[in-house]
């Protein structure tokens, strides 16, 4: 019996529990015909949401002023395309961890959001946070790091950018004062929270310790060059870890630009990446990445190591997160994205297209 004479029911079934990747769906449709209408009708069943997950990181670009209902994809994995159902991000304040997204909408209600799934958990209301700290709605939280395995929101919240939390459930949310203020990023590695600040410092959290609100610093110095050109106006640090054998670490991105308010224009000229030894305590600079490619910009900083070429390694993927800049320009963010290659310092475009927005310029989603 040919490929193309299988009985419908059996291809069915292949398609549904067998297609672990959204991009799969493509190749089992190329086969012949039938298997084409098989993979388009289980491609918009499958789960009863969104779909598969995409095989590597995707881009959400912005929303259309037009669309209320859908949410384009941008897959890094084959360049294309992909439309998902996502109304509940409509004209909020989206940021993303682990997949996931968090959303605030103008009456300072949040979610946290599966994309795919559309699973929904409900979140405190953003004004638990006291209202001194939070001026609009739609800066009421920088970043965010999802804890599934706690059911443990964190996130940097406030014009002073501090550390505060929810469990899923919670009816507000915490600050935790102690961990100081100007938060660059933060990190969930080897389970504890990791924190990079504008002093430069290196704190530790343990979320999983008796005391919730316990901060230790591991370091308050970084190397003297690790901002070397003091001309530079735009300066934003992302801090992720990375298992290297029995060796754990950190790495701090640090990237700079200029912003010329005159011309309404901003551009990222280079990024660095430094490495933290968690035993020695000390620092190095990186130099290159191998296999390794880093994501940063308003989602969690992560990284993965591609081994089939589509993403190329020993870069960074950087996505436009300059706030203070893209609020006040013509078109918004969307911008001041590329690849850095640390090999030769140069930046390309990862997406050729348009997409801005005053709001939630494009976002990186993990792959889950």
């Amino acid at each position: 019996m040919g490929w193309s004479n299988m009985l419908p029911e059996v291809l069915d079934v292949i398609a549904r529990k067998h297609i672990v990747f959204y991009e799969d769906y493509h190749s089992f449709a190329g086969v012949c015909k039938s298997w084409h209408t098989v993979a388009l009708k289980a491609a918009k069943e499958v789960a009863k949401g969104n779909g598969a997950p995409s095989r590597l990181p995707s881009l959400m670009l912005s929303e259309e002023t037009k669309d209320k209902k859908c949410r384009e994809i941008y897959l890094l994995s084959n360049k294309t395309i992909r439309e998902i159902r996502l109304p509940q991000v409509y004209g909020k304040l989206c940021m993303s961890s682990c997949g996931w997204l968090l959303t605030v909408a103008n009456d300072h209600s949040s979610q946290l959001i599966n994309p795919l799934s559309r699973e929904i958990f409900e979140l405190p209301k953003v004004d638990t946070f006291p209202r001194s700290d939070i001026k609009i709605w739609y800066d009421s939280i920088k970043k965010l790091l999802f804890i599934a395995e706690l059911s443990l929101v964190v996130v940097v919240w406030g014009y002073q950018e501090k550390l505060g939390y929810c469990r899923i459930g919670d009816n507000k949310w915490t600050p935790v004062d102690n961990a100081g203020s100007t938060i660059m990023d933060i990190t969930y590695y080897n389970r504890q929270v990791y924190i990079f600040d504008f002093h430069f410092a290196v704190k530790v959290w343990d979320v999983h310790g008796e005391d919730p609100t316990k901060i230790v610093v591991l370091h308050s110095h970084v190397p003297a060059d690790f901002y070397a050109d003091d001309a530079e106006d735009l300066r934003i640090a992302y801090i992720l870890g990375l298992d290297d054998g029995e060796r754990k670490r950190l790495l701090v991105v640090s990237r700079k630009g200029v912003i010329d308010q005159d011309e309404d224009d901003y551009e990222t000229n280079f990024l660095r990446v430094w490495d933290f030894d968690l035993e020695d305590r000390e620092w190095s600079k990186v130099s290159d990445l191998g296999n390794k490619t880093l994501f940063v910009g308003h989602s969690s900083s992560f990284w993965i190591e591609d081994t089939t070429g589509v993403i190329k390694g020993n870069c960074i993927y950087f996505t436009d997160d300059v706030v203070e800049a893209y609020r006040e320009s013509q078109y918004g963010g969307g911008e001041d994205m590329g690849t850095y290659d640390l090999s030769d310092e140069s930046i390309a475009r990862h997406f050729t297209g348009e997409s801005h927005s005053h709001l939630t310029p494009p976002i990186w989603l993990q792959s889950m």
